[in-house]
């Protein structure tokens, strides 16, 4: 059985992740202008050059998906730039020494933007850097040198802020995994019958829905066959509801098994099956239909000990350029209901069969 799968919709949530990115880089944009000019104005120019080129860098992340579309490189420079300007901060000091206290902002950014596995490896790797930039005595590492107290609060600040946000990171992460599973659920169910596990009527009809555009295209075939289970009222009065579901559910896999990958075989309603044969005329249905009879003509369903017999009636069709989709299901379902008024067991229209 085979039928046109949803595909999950991943747009909302590369939209919110966009979104996200262009918040960050309008925010880096406007406090790095922001202290750029008063560091340029408190005549440290080393500093505003390093700050207003990293606006500069971030006005560049903001446009880049505006006109390309490309959230990957922009979101690679906002986290990149960060690094680099976190690490001139705490190597230079920044204002009065206060650099060290812009890295906190580093976690949430990284984690959200690269993951939280490669975020998780950034900031081991931007920690390693800044301690040594800290710790490690020398002007090679270290451009100011701070109180140990002071060094030591940081990092520790660091590493729980980094813990906490990658906590919240897995939380989501773990949430949008539910989601999804819900989502998963929720399309069985919308789509495929619980007992069975065939399509439903709905499924059906959104796979006639896709091939028949092919068919007026194309110009090629497809053939429609409804099966009903003779007598399956008597099933359940004389064995209980739980045999009538046995009962579906063992020709559920019998279809199944008989037909090819392309087709589609749902449970139409009830005791009702249809089948949805592309690339089939009407003769080579009645060779299914065929094959059908003469594999319950062969095979009994066993039920807590009793063997059902089970036949069943089909109509087939084969659906025109002309035809709806509605047109084709009542033709098919004009012939099963002939072949139940001549006796039931049987395929309606009488074809010639041809070779599959």
């Amino acid at each position: 059985m085979s039928t046109e799968q949803p595909k999950p919709n991943i747009h909302s949530e590369q939209k919110r992740h966009s979104f996200v990115l262009r918040l960050f880089s309008v925010v880096g944009l406007t406090i790095t202008a922001a202290m750029g000019m008063l560091a340029y104005n408190n005549n440290d120019n080393s500093l505003a050059l390093s700050l207003l080129t990293a606006c500069l860098i971030y006005l560049i992340a903001f446009l880049i998906p505006q006109f390309t579309g490309r959230t990957q490189a922009s979101s690679r420079i906002v986290i990149f730039s960060l690094y680099s300007l976190m690490i001139y901060l705490v190597y230079t000091g920044g204002v009065a020494n206060t650099g060290p206290l812009w890295i906190f902002i580093v976690s949430p950014v990284a984690l959200f933007i690269r993951g939280l596995k490669q975020g998780l490896v950034e900031l081991a790797i931007f920690l390693f850097i800044i301690s040594l930039i800290v710790f490690v005595p020398g002007e090679f590492f270290s451009n100011e040198s701070y109180n140990p107290d002071y060094k030591l609060r940081v990092i520790l600040s660091f590493l729980t802020v980094t813990f906490l946000s990658a906590c919240y990171e897995y939380s989501t992460e773990q949430s949008k995994i539910a989601i999804m599973e819900l989502n998963k659920q929720y399309e069985q169910l919308a789509l495929y019958d619980p007992l069975t596990g065939l399509a439903n009527r709905r499924c059906a009809l959104q796979k006639l829905e896709f091939e028949q555009p092919r068919i007026l295209r194309n110009k090629e075939s497809l053939s429609l066959i409804i099966c009903d289970v003779d007598h399956f009222k008597r099933v359940n009065d004389c064995y209980g509801h739980n045999a009538g579901d046995a009962v579906l559910i063992k020709l559920a896999e019998m279809f199944t098994h008989l037909i090819r990958g392309q087709d589609m075989v749902a449970r139409w309603g009830g005791e009702e099956f249809l089948f949805i044969l592309p690339h089939t005329s009407a003769e080579n249905a009645a060779v299914v239909s065929n094959k059908i009879h003469k594999m319950l003509n062969e095979n009994v369903i066993s039920f807590e000990g009793e063997e059902l017999a089970i036949t069943v009636s089909m109509g087939i069709t084969q659906m025109h350029v002309s035809q709806n989709i509605d047109e084709a299901i009542n033709s098919a379902d004009k012939y099963l209901y002939q072949a139940k008024d001549a006796g039931r067991n049987q395929t309606f229209p009488k074809l010639e069969l041809a070779e599959l």
